[in-house]
């Protein structure tokens, strides 16, 4: 179910930037920034994410992992996983990290990033269940489009069919959960910096 939550958040999720962060030069003219702020921070395997993240809510951390994914559409969004590769952890794109593209998949990276958390309540999915119910999801662009734009009539049933199904599943865990709320972490980049065998 875990895998799922990383792709049911709605297009409404927005994401905020921090304030740019000026690179520092050392005496050799080159970018130390990345390297002491490393230093200075919380370095974790993206396999530990999910069990670590909820002591990290708002703060900054690192984290090691591979690029398995990028959005295709506006490099938006990219996946990284550690030691073990069904943790998956999604890292959102800031105007402070860049795009992610393409050319990153396969590639080993320390991430250094704020831990956000959505709470998937009763309210959320209300919400969520609506704008299914609208005709309206999400695609890789992060801009909602409605049902049947992108195929056939069959395949806007079947995927209408699927999200409704998720979202019963989703509710039946949050009624069972003792807080009321699933925890759903993700980190907002603010740089990466590819590790070097």
């Amino acid at each position: 179910m875990r895998k799922y939550l990383f792709l049911i958040i709605p297009a409404f999720m927005l994401f905020s930037c921090e304030n740019p962060q000026n690179a520092d030069a050392g005496a050799d003219g080159t970018d130390t920034t990345a390297t002491e702020q490393t230093e200075e921070l919380q370095v974790i395997n993206a396999s530990d994410f999910d069990s670590l993240a909820e002591n990290f809510i708002d703060q900054e951390l690192v984290i090691e992992g591979t690029c398995v994914h990028t959005c295709k559409h506006g490099g938006g969004k990219m996946h990284i996983v550690g030691t073990n590769p069904d943790v998956r952890v999604v890292v959102m794109a800031t105007d402070e990290s860049g795009k992610f593209n393409a050319d990153m998949e396969g590639t080993k990276y320390l991430v250094t990033g704020k831990v956000l958390e959505t709470r998937i309540d009763s309210a959320y999915l209300a919400k969520w269940e609506e704008e299914v119910l609208a005709g309206e999801t999400e695609g890789g662009d992060g801009v909602k489009h409605k049902h049947g734009e992108e195929g056939d009539n069959a395949d806007a049933a079947m995927e209408l069919e699927m999200k409704l199904a998720q979202i019963d599943e989703i509710r039946k865990e949050v009624a069972e959960s003792e807080k009321g709320y699933l925890s759903n972490y993700t980190v907002e980049c603010v740089s990466f910096e590819e590790i070097k065998e």
